[in-house]
Protein backbone atom coordinates (compact mmCIF):
# COMPACT_ATOMS: atom_id res chain seq x y z
CA UNK A 1 0.00 0.00 0.00
CA UNK A 2 2.86 2.30 0.42
CA UNK A 3 4.61 1.91 -2.34
CA UNK A 4 1.30 2.76 -4.51
CA UNK A 5 1.22 6.00 -2.84
CA UNK A 6 4.95 6.90 -3.32
CA UNK A 7 4.22 6.03 -7.17
CA UNK A 8 0.77 7.94 -7.17
CA UNK A 9 2.41 11.13 -5.30
CA UNK A 10 5.99 10.53 -7.40
CA UNK A 11 3.25 10.72 -10.22
CA UNK A 12 1.51 13.81 -9.53
CA UNK A 13 5.11 15.73 -8.65
CA UNK A 14 6.11 14.56 -12.77
CA UNK A 15 2.62 15.75 -14.13
CA UNK A 16 3.23 19.20 -11.96
CA UNK A 17 6.22 19.38 -13.37
CA UNK A 18 5.00 18.69 -17.17
CA UNK A 19 2.35 21.03 -17.36
CA UNK A 20 4.41 23.74 -15.69
CA UNK A 21 7.00 23.19 -18.41
CA UNK A 22 4.20 23.47 -21.05
CA UNK A 23 2.75 26.67 -19.86
CA UNK A 24 6.07 27.75 -20.15
CA UNK A 25 6.76 26.59 -23.44
CA UNK A 26 3.17 28.37 -24.39
CA UNK A 27 4.17 31.84 -22.99
CA UNK A 28 7.17 31.33 -24.98
CA UNK A 29 5.86 30.61 -28.29
CA UNK A 30 3.13 32.92 -27.90
CA UNK A 31 5.97 35.46 -27.42
CA UNK A 32 8.78 34.43 -30.01
CA UNK A 33 6.59 32.22 -31.99
CA UNK A 34 7.53 28.50 -32.41
CA UNK A 35 11.09 27.92 -34.14
CA UNK A 36 10.85 24.19 -33.81
CA UNK A 37 11.86 21.71 -30.62
CA UNK A 38 13.64 23.75 -28.19
CA UNK A 39 15.14 21.85 -25.10
CA UNK A 40 13.41 21.75 -21.69
CA UNK A 41 14.32 23.98 -18.66
CA UNK A 42 17.21 22.36 -16.91
CA UNK A 43 14.46 22.83 -14.02
CA UNK A 44 11.87 20.28 -15.69
CA UNK A 45 15.07 18.00 -16.16
CA UNK A 46 15.91 17.90 -12.56
CA UNK A 47 12.12 17.50 -11.11
CA UNK A 48 11.96 14.17 -13.20
CA UNK A 49 15.02 12.72 -11.68
CA UNK A 50 14.83 13.94 -8.27
CA UNK A 51 11.18 12.09 -9.10
CA UNK A 52 12.63 8.74 -9.84
CA UNK A 53 15.33 8.80 -7.39
CA UNK A 54 12.85 9.95 -4.49
CA UNK A 55 10.56 6.59 -6.09
CA UNK A 56 14.13 4.25 -5.63
CA UNK A 57 14.74 5.42 -2.48
CA UNK A 58 11.31 4.73 -0.86
CA UNK A 59 10.76 1.85 -2.48
CA UNK A 60 14.09 0.15 -1.07
CA UNK A 61 13.03 1.18 2.45
CA UNK A 62 9.68 -0.78 2.04
CA UNK A 63 12.01 -3.84 0.68
CA UNK A 64 14.43 -3.70 3.72
CA UNK A 65 11.49 -3.23 6.17
CA UNK A 66 9.96 -5.96 4.91
CA UNK A 67 12.94 -8.15 5.29
CA UNK A 68 12.97 -6.86 8.90
CA UNK A 69 9.39 -7.77 9.89
CA UNK A 70 10.15 -11.11 7.94
CA UNK A 71 13.26 -12.07 10.19
CA UNK A 72 12.39 -9.99 13.35
CA UNK A 73 9.99 -12.83 14.93
CA UNK A 74 12.14 -15.64 14.55
CA UNK A 75 15.39 -14.10 15.93
CA UNK A 76 13.55 -12.67 18.74
CA UNK A 77 12.68 -16.04 20.11
CA UNK A 78 16.01 -17.54 20.26
CA UNK A 79 18.89 -16.38 22.74
CA UNK A 80 22.43 -15.08 21.88
CA UNK A 81 23.85 -18.90 23.65
CA UNK A 82 22.39 -20.98 25.48
CA UNK A 83 24.03 -23.12 28.57
CA UNK A 84 21.29 -25.37 28.74
CA UNK A 85 22.16 -27.40 25.77
CA UNK A 86 24.86 -30.84 26.10
CA UNK A 87 28.27 -28.67 25.04
CA UNK A 88 30.71 -29.54 27.99
CA UNK A 89 31.32 -33.40 27.60
CA UNK A 90 33.04 -34.90 30.91
CA UNK A 91 36.91 -34.57 30.48
CA UNK A 92 38.86 -37.75 31.34
CA UNK A 93 41.34 -36.94 33.90
CA UNK A 94 42.82 -40.76 34.31
CA UNK A 95 43.12 -44.09 33.00
CA UNK A 96 44.55 -46.91 34.17
CA UNK A 97 45.38 -50.98 35.57
CA UNK A 98 46.14 -51.34 38.63
CA UNK A 99 45.89 -54.09 41.59
CA UNK A 100 43.85 -51.96 43.92
CA UNK A 101 40.73 -50.34 44.23
CA UNK A 102 38.74 -46.44 44.22
CA UNK A 103 37.51 -44.98 47.17
CA UNK A 104 34.97 -41.94 47.16
CA UNK A 105 33.32 -40.23 49.83
CA UNK A 106 30.94 -36.53 50.17
CA UNK A 107 31.69 -36.92 53.64
CA UNK A 108 29.23 -35.13 55.76
CA UNK A 109 28.37 -33.06 52.82
CA UNK A 110 25.43 -30.97 52.41
CA UNK A 111 23.58 -27.94 50.67
CA UNK A 112 24.81 -24.75 51.40
CA UNK A 113 22.15 -22.12 50.87
CA UNK A 114 23.69 -18.90 50.30
CA UNK A 115 27.53 -18.75 51.60
CA UNK A 116 28.35 -14.70 51.75
CA UNK A 117 32.01 -13.33 51.94
CA UNK A 118 33.72 -14.15 55.14
CA UNK A 119 31.19 -16.97 55.70
CA UNK A 120 33.05 -20.88 55.86
CA UNK A 121 31.44 -23.97 54.41
CA UNK A 122 32.91 -27.31 56.25
CA UNK A 123 33.33 -30.96 55.58
CA UNK A 124 35.14 -33.60 56.87
CA UNK A 125 35.89 -36.98 55.25
CA UNK A 126 36.99 -40.42 57.07
CA UNK A 127 39.01 -42.31 54.33
CA UNK A 128 38.78 -45.93 55.40
CA UNK A 129 41.43 -47.97 52.81
CA UNK A 130 42.81 -51.68 53.78
CA UNK A 131 45.99 -51.90 55.94
CA UNK A 132 49.53 -51.62 53.41
CA UNK A 133 47.45 -49.47 50.53
CA UNK A 134 49.30 -47.24 49.07
CA UNK A 135 47.69 -44.07 48.06
CA UNK A 136 48.18 -43.45 44.00
CA UNK A 137 46.45 -40.06 44.41
CA UNK A 138 43.76 -38.35 45.73
CA UNK A 139 40.98 -35.46 44.72
CA UNK A 140 39.31 -33.36 46.04
CA UNK A 141 35.96 -31.69 44.34
CA UNK A 142 34.28 -28.35 45.45
CA UNK A 143 30.77 -28.84 43.81
CA UNK A 144 29.25 -25.15 43.80
CA UNK A 145 26.32 -23.18 41.97
CA UNK A 146 23.87 -20.31 42.22
CA UNK A 147 27.16 -18.28 42.20
CA UNK A 148 26.38 -14.02 42.09
CA UNK A 149 27.09 -10.26 43.14
CA UNK A 150 23.34 -9.27 44.00
CA UNK A 151 21.06 -9.99 41.16
CA UNK A 152 24.26 -10.59 37.95
CA UNK A 153 26.09 -13.69 37.92
CA UNK A 154 29.41 -13.94 38.59
CA UNK A 155 32.56 -16.41 38.84
CA UNK A 156 33.27 -17.65 42.94
CA UNK A 157 36.35 -16.40 44.66
CA UNK A 158 36.95 -19.14 47.81
CA UNK A 159 39.88 -19.84 49.83
CA UNK A 160 40.31 -23.72 50.23
CA UNK A 161 42.10 -25.17 53.18
CA UNK A 162 42.71 -28.68 53.04
CA UNK A 163 43.78 -30.27 56.43
CA UNK A 164 44.89 -26.51 57.54
CA UNK A 165 47.00 -26.11 54.36
CA UNK A 166 45.51 -23.49 51.65
CA UNK A 167 44.88 -25.31 48.10
CA UNK A 168 44.37 -23.99 45.09
CA UNK A 169 42.79 -25.56 42.22
CA UNK A 170 44.41 -27.96 39.23
CA UNK A 171 41.22 -27.62 37.28
CA UNK A 172 38.32 -25.38 36.68
CA UNK A 173 35.31 -26.81 35.34
CA UNK A 174 32.26 -24.82 35.12
CA UNK A 175 28.98 -23.37 32.99
CA UNK A 176 27.17 -20.79 32.29
CA UNK A 177 23.57 -20.33 30.97
CA UNK A 178 24.96 -16.98 29.20
CA UNK A 179 21.61 -15.28 28.47
CA UNK A 180 18.13 -14.95 30.28
CA UNK A 181 17.66 -13.89 34.34
CA UNK A 182 19.13 -17.30 35.26
CA UNK A 183 22.69 -16.09 34.15
CA UNK A 184 24.77 -17.92 37.42
CA UNK A 185 27.53 -19.92 36.85
CA UNK A 186 27.87 -23.41 38.32
CA UNK A 187 30.80 -25.59 38.26
CA UNK A 188 33.37 -28.49 39.87
CA UNK A 189 36.49 -27.54 40.99
CA UNK A 190 39.20 -30.37 41.16
CA UNK A 191 41.91 -30.47 43.93
CA UNK A 192 45.44 -32.65 43.42
CA UNK A 193 45.52 -33.29 47.51
CA UNK A 194 47.74 -36.39 47.07
CA UNK A 195 50.41 -34.72 49.39
CA UNK A 196 47.97 -34.55 52.37
CA UNK A 197 46.26 -37.74 52.31
CA UNK A 198 49.14 -40.94 53.03
CA UNK A 199 46.04 -43.20 53.76
CA UNK A 200 43.17 -43.85 56.14
CA UNK A 201 42.11 -40.97 58.18
CA UNK A 202 39.90 -37.97 58.82
CA UNK A 203 40.35 -34.47 56.52
CA UNK A 204 38.68 -31.22 56.70
CA UNK A 205 37.57 -28.64 54.42
CA UNK A 206 36.80 -25.60 54.98
CA UNK A 207 35.76 -23.09 52.37
CA UNK A 208 35.74 -19.48 52.72
CA UNK A 209 34.01 -16.68 50.60
CA UNK A 210 36.62 -14.00 49.89
CA UNK A 211 34.36 -12.61 46.90
CA UNK A 212 32.90 -8.72 47.00
CA UNK A 213 30.78 -7.88 50.18
CA UNK A 214 27.49 -8.10 48.14
CA UNK A 215 28.54 -11.67 46.84
CA UNK A 216 27.31 -15.15 47.49
CA UNK A 217 27.91 -19.10 46.27
CA UNK A 218 26.05 -21.97 46.97
CA UNK A 219 27.62 -25.36 47.78
CA UNK A 220 25.65 -28.51 46.75
CA UNK A 221 28.45 -31.00 48.80
CA UNK A 222 32.78 -31.79 48.34
CA UNK A 223 33.45 -34.81 47.05
CA UNK A 224 37.44 -36.94 47.78
CA UNK A 225 38.72 -39.11 45.32
CA UNK A 226 41.38 -41.91 46.40
CA UNK A 227 43.16 -44.32 44.05
CA UNK A 228 45.10 -46.44 45.84
CA UNK A 229 47.27 -49.76 44.91
CA UNK A 230 46.78 -52.86 47.12
CA UNK A 231 49.35 -55.84 47.02
CA UNK A 232 46.36 -58.35 48.18
CA UNK A 233 44.06 -56.54 46.13
CA UNK A 234 41.90 -56.84 43.14
CA UNK A 235 42.73 -56.27 39.87
CA UNK A 236 41.22 -53.39 38.46
CA UNK A 237 41.13 -51.14 35.38
CA UNK A 238 39.26 -47.61 35.66
CA UNK A 239 38.83 -44.56 34.44
CA UNK A 240 38.42 -41.12 36.18
CA UNK A 241 36.15 -38.51 34.20
CA UNK A 242 35.44 -35.35 35.77
CA UNK A 243 33.59 -31.77 34.85
CA UNK A 244 30.05 -29.39 34.75
CA UNK A 245 27.77 -29.51 31.99
CA UNK A 246 24.44 -27.16 32.61
CA UNK A 247 21.28 -29.06 31.10
CA UNK A 248 17.79 -28.17 31.54
CA UNK A 249 15.15 -29.75 29.24
CA UNK A 250 12.09 -28.64 31.10
CA UNK A 251 8.69 -28.46 28.94
CA UNK A 252 5.72 -26.69 29.30
CA UNK A 253 2.07 -28.40 29.99
CA UNK A 254 1.80 -28.22 25.90
CA UNK A 255 5.53 -30.06 25.71
CA UNK A 256 7.17 -27.10 24.09
CA UNK A 257 10.65 -26.39 25.52
CA UNK A 258 10.77 -23.50 28.39
CA UNK A 259 14.50 -22.78 27.91
CA UNK A 260 15.17 -23.69 24.01
CA UNK A 261 16.27 -27.12 24.77
CA UNK A 262 14.84 -30.46 24.53
CA UNK A 263 15.58 -33.74 26.05
CA UNK A 264 17.50 -34.74 23.13
CA UNK A 265 19.94 -32.01 22.74
CA UNK A 266 20.74 -32.51 26.49
CA UNK A 267 22.66 -35.65 26.56
CA UNK A 268 25.75 -35.35 27.82
CA UNK A 269 29.20 -37.58 27.23
CA UNK A 270 30.72 -38.63 30.23
CA UNK A 271 33.03 -41.39 29.47
CA UNK A 272 33.45 -43.06 26.62
CA UNK A 273 36.13 -46.89 27.41
CA UNK A 274 37.63 -48.78 25.22
CA UNK A 275 36.94 -52.62 26.73
CA UNK A 276 38.52 -55.98 26.07
CA UNK A 277 35.83 -58.44 27.48
CA UNK A 278 35.40 -60.53 28.65
CA UNK A 279 35.09 -58.65 32.59
CA UNK A 280 34.53 -59.91 36.08
CA UNK A 281 32.44 -57.02 37.14
CA UNK A 282 32.04 -53.04 36.26
CA UNK A 283 31.14 -50.63 38.80
CA UNK A 284 29.75 -47.05 37.68
CA UNK A 285 29.62 -44.30 39.70
CA UNK A 286 27.81 -40.92 38.59
CA UNK A 287 28.33 -37.61 40.51
CA UNK A 288 25.10 -35.09 39.76
CA UNK A 289 24.64 -31.75 40.75
CA UNK A 290 21.20 -30.65 41.52
CA UNK A 291 19.49 -33.68 39.90
CA UNK A 292 17.05 -34.80 42.05
CA UNK A 293 14.21 -35.63 38.72
CA UNK A 294 13.51 -39.16 38.26
CA UNK A 295 13.50 -38.89 34.41
CA UNK A 296 16.97 -37.94 34.10
CA UNK A 297 18.69 -41.15 32.42
CA UNK A 298 21.86 -43.12 32.24
CA UNK A 299 22.88 -44.37 28.70
CA UNK A 300 25.57 -47.33 28.65
CA UNK A 301 25.23 -48.23 24.81
CA UNK A 302 21.77 -48.84 24.34
CA UNK A 303 21.00 -49.60 28.05
CA UNK A 304 18.50 -46.91 29.44
CA UNK A 305 18.68 -46.71 33.15
CA UNK A 306 15.92 -44.09 34.57
CA UNK A 307 15.11 -42.73 38.17
CA UNK A 308 19.32 -42.68 38.97
CA UNK A 309 18.60 -39.12 40.65
CA UNK A 310 16.90 -40.20 43.77
CA UNK A 311 18.19 -37.34 45.75
CA UNK A 312 20.61 -39.34 47.54
CA UNK A 313 22.52 -38.60 49.49
CA UNK A 314 20.26 -35.06 49.15
CA UNK A 315 18.57 -33.30 47.23
CA UNK A 316 21.02 -30.99 45.57
CA UNK A 317 23.90 -33.90 44.94
CA UNK A 318 23.11 -37.29 43.54
CA UNK A 319 25.60 -40.29 43.47
CA UNK A 320 24.43 -43.24 41.60
CA UNK A 321 26.51 -46.53 42.09
CA UNK A 322 25.89 -49.44 39.59
CA UNK A 323 26.51 -52.93 38.10
CA UNK A 324 26.94 -52.30 34.31
CA UNK A 325 29.09 -55.45 33.48
CA UNK A 326 26.36 -56.67 31.10
CA UNK A 327 25.45 -53.38 29.04
CA UNK A 328 29.27 -53.07 28.07
CA UNK A 329 30.94 -54.34 24.82
CA UNK A 330 34.24 -54.81 23.44
CA UNK A 331 35.24 -51.70 21.81
CA UNK A 332 34.11 -48.08 22.68
CA UNK A 333 31.66 -47.93 24.73
CA UNK A 334 29.40 -44.99 25.57
CA UNK A 335 28.43 -43.96 29.36
CA UNK A 336 25.82 -40.50 28.90
CA UNK A 337 23.33 -38.71 30.83
CA UNK A 338 20.62 -37.44 29.69
CA UNK A 339 18.85 -34.72 31.29
CA UNK A 340 14.67 -35.36 30.97
CA UNK A 341 12.37 -32.72 32.02
CA UNK A 342 13.91 -30.68 34.48
CA UNK A 343 18.05 -29.04 35.61
CA UNK A 344 20.80 -31.20 35.99
CA UNK A 345 24.74 -30.66 36.60
CA UNK A 346 26.79 -33.85 35.51
CA UNK A 347 30.10 -33.65 37.18
CA UNK A 348 31.96 -36.76 37.53
CA UNK A 349 31.89 -40.25 36.31
CA UNK A 350 34.33 -43.06 37.55
CA UNK A 351 34.46 -46.83 36.26
CA UNK A 352 35.66 -49.76 37.92
CA UNK A 353 36.04 -53.14 35.81
CA UNK A 354 37.37 -56.06 37.62
CA UNK A 355 39.64 -58.56 35.54
CA UNK A 356 40.99 -61.92 36.36
CA UNK A 357 44.68 -60.36 35.66
CA UNK A 358 46.47 -57.30 34.62
CA UNK A 359 46.38 -56.29 31.17
CA UNK A 360 50.24 -56.99 29.55
CA UNK A 361 49.87 -53.72 27.86
CA UNK A 362 48.27 -50.96 29.14
CA UNK A 363 47.86 -47.36 27.52
CA UNK A 364 49.63 -44.99 30.28
CA UNK A 365 47.34 -41.75 31.57
CA UNK A 366 48.61 -39.37 29.74
CA UNK A 367 48.63 -41.05 26.32
CA UNK A 368 44.69 -41.64 27.03
CA UNK A 369 44.04 -38.30 28.18
CA UNK A 370 45.88 -36.53 25.12
CA UNK A 371 43.84 -38.99 22.73
CA UNK A 372 40.69 -38.16 25.13
CA UNK A 373 41.17 -34.37 25.21
CA UNK A 374 41.57 -34.30 20.87
CA UNK A 375 38.10 -36.25 20.94
CA UNK A 376 36.86 -33.83 23.03
CA UNK A 377 37.47 -30.85 21.28
CA UNK A 378 36.43 -31.91 17.84
CA UNK A 379 32.45 -32.81 19.51
CA UNK A 380 29.85 -30.87 17.72
CA UNK A 381 28.04 -28.85 19.81
CA UNK A 382 24.38 -29.55 19.53
CA UNK A 383 21.95 -26.81 17.93
CA UNK A 384 20.80 -24.38 20.62
CA UNK A 385 17.23 -25.19 19.64
CA UNK A 386 14.55 -26.24 17.45
CA UNK A 387 13.32 -22.78 16.88
CA UNK A 388 16.46 -20.64 17.08
CA UNK A 389 17.47 -17.88 14.65
CA UNK A 390 17.68 -19.14 10.64
CA UNK A 391 17.79 -17.11 7.45
CA UNK A 392 14.14 -16.44 6.76
CA UNK A 393 13.05 -19.17 4.18
CA UNK A 394 12.31 -17.12 0.20
CA UNK A 395 13.50 -13.72 1.32
CA UNK A 396 16.20 -14.02 -0.95
CA UNK A 397 14.00 -14.83 -4.10
CA UNK A 398 11.71 -11.96 -2.66
CA UNK A 399 14.59 -9.41 -2.89
CA UNK A 400 14.96 -10.64 -6.33
CA UNK A 401 11.99 -10.41 -7.39
CA UNK A 402 11.33 -7.12 -6.22
CA UNK A 403 14.60 -5.67 -7.40
CA UNK A 404 13.99 -6.65 -10.84
CA UNK A 405 10.41 -5.36 -10.89
CA UNK A 406 12.03 -1.61 -9.62
CA UNK A 407 14.54 -2.00 -12.29
CA UNK A 408 12.09 -2.57 -14.98
CA UNK A 409 9.58 0.39 -13.23
CA UNK A 410 12.15 2.66 -13.09
CA UNK A 411 13.66 1.49 -17.16
CA UNK A 412 9.98 1.92 -18.44
CA UNK A 413 10.39 5.16 -16.73
CA UNK A 414 13.63 6.31 -18.02
CA UNK A 415 11.97 5.58 -21.48
CA UNK A 416 8.83 8.08 -21.47
CA UNK A 417 11.05 10.50 -19.61
CA UNK A 418 13.10 10.45 -23.32
CA UNK A 419 10.34 9.95 -25.37
CA UNK A 420 8.94 13.42 -23.83
CA UNK A 421 12.19 15.23 -24.57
Amino acid sequence: MQAVTIERNGLQRMNYGIERNLEINAGYKAKNGHKGRREKPASARYDSIRNILCFAAGLSCLIAVLCCLLASPVQAQAPEYNGYVADKPLELYSHDTIQGDLFYTVGNSYYSEKVYPGDVYSVIHTAKLPEGAKVKFARLYVYWTWSAEGVVGRYPEMNVIFNGEEIKPEKEYSDRKGWGIYNYPTGTWAYDVSAYVPGSGTFSTDIKNTGPASSYVCFDGVGLLIVYNDPSGKYIEYWVSEGADMLNSQMDENGNPLYYATPNQTICDMLRPNLELPVRSATLWSIIQSGNWEDNTLLVNDKRFTGICKGKPYKDLDIDVREIKDFLKSGENSIQLQAVGDYVVPSGTFLVVERDSLAEKVQTPSEKSSENSEETNTVKAPETSSIKSEKTPGCGFVFTLITLLTGAKLASKSRKYKSRK
